[in-house]
């Protein structure tokens, strides 16, 4: 499949103006689309032209002409993507013979193979980035089936003290939800530079970084001893969440099923509140609490008080090594293209 080589309408820095002045302005978006791709940034090009056909199927102004040039575009990058990560998921010694039935079947999801099964759950997992299939559905996970977990919450009063420390100054948490320069971008839930909702981030794209890991020696020795997901450029994600008082982080879904995300609750005043699916629990200071992200979920805190804690992810453990290593391996190939 050949597509033409596009001529952006505007120059990138004019397409970025008009953008920034109307986030509807299909024109400024499509310009932006096409400077991405003369750069080959497939994964830019694909998340502009994508929000392109998103605005025409919410009624947006955009021409009939400018539809048929974004769906082509979108179809090139659809097969370039499946011809390259197949080539290279092979060149690693990841032939379909090699492959993981699980996993096999998620890539199938992912090129649009194999449609999803109809869940008959009110509540499935519908994870933004990655299905992997064929794992039982769980809202809440038992936490008492991890043998670290009891370790882990012995530390609570530690990990505490240095949370609290990095509190004491209150430029050190930031909005969870950061402006993305260079993609399109909606407000997130209302979380968009929301300080209600602040972080501070151990991690930054799955590495740790070795100049926050001092300030915090205690939280990353023990969390560096946990099973922890990682997956190139998104993996694991170790953070201090600060929810503030009378605000709360609406319902939404996470990255990858495959994962299960882990709160050890720091302070939690009265008025919390976390829901998963159809169940609604309260957090409890220093007892571990697991869940799969990737089922609808919210929280909330009514209190006057800030309400902290702390967030990692780890592997399901039904995911095994050799799926976990594959995974790890399609993503790696994923970022490189």
């Amino acid at each position: 499949m050949t597509i033409d080589q596009p001529q952006p309408r505007f120059s990138e820095s004019d397409a970025e103006a008009r953008y920034g002045r109307n986030r509807r302005d299909a024109a400024a978006m499509l310009a932006l689309a096409d400077h991405r791709m003369l750069a080959q940034d497939w994964r830019g090009a694909m998340r502009w032209y994508g929000a392109v056909d998103y605005l025409a199927s919410q009624g947006g102004a955009v021409s009939m002409l400018d539809r048929r040039r974004t769906l082509d575009a979108i179809d090139w990058l659809k097969a370039r993507f499946r011809d390259v990560l197949l080539r290279d998921l092979d060149a690693v010694g990841l032939t379909r013979a090699e492959r993981h039935p699980r996993f096999q079947k998620s890539l199938e999801f992912m090129l649009g193979d194999r449609p999803r099964e109809q869940v008959g759950d009110a509540w499935p997992q519908l994870p933004q980035t990655y299905f992997y299939p064929d794992l039982p559905l769980v809202g809440y996970a038992d936490a008492a089936q991890f043998d670290w977990r009891e370790a882990l919450e012995a530390q609570t009063g530690s990990i505490l003290e240095e949370a609290l420390s990095l509190m004491a100054d209150a430029r050190s948490f930031t909005p969870y939800v950061q402006q993305q320069a260079d993609r399109p971008q909606g407000d997130v839930h209302g979380l968009l530079g929301n300080s209600d909702w602040s972080t501070w981030e151990l991690t930054d794209g799955g590495a740790v970084s070795d100049e926050r890991a001092a300030l915090v020696p205690r939280t990353h020795a023990a969390l560096d001893a946990l099973p922890l997901c990682r997956i190139s450029s998104r993996a694991p994600t170790l953070m201090f969440s600060l929810l503030r008082p009378h605000s709360r982080i609406p319902a939404h879904t996470g990255m990858i099923n495959a994962r299960f995300i882990c709160h050890l609750p720091l302070v939690v005043p009265d008025g919390c509140g976390f829901r998963v699916g159809g169940e609604t629990r309260e957090w409890r200071e220093g007892e571990l609490m697991v869940f799969d992200d990737s089922v609808e979920h919210e929280a909330w805190n009514d209190s006057n008080l800030d309400r902290l804690i702390l967030i990692f992810d780890v592997w399901r453990p039904e995911v095994t090594e050799t799926e976990r290593s594959q995974i790890e391996t399609l993503f790696r190939i994923v970022d490189a293209n």
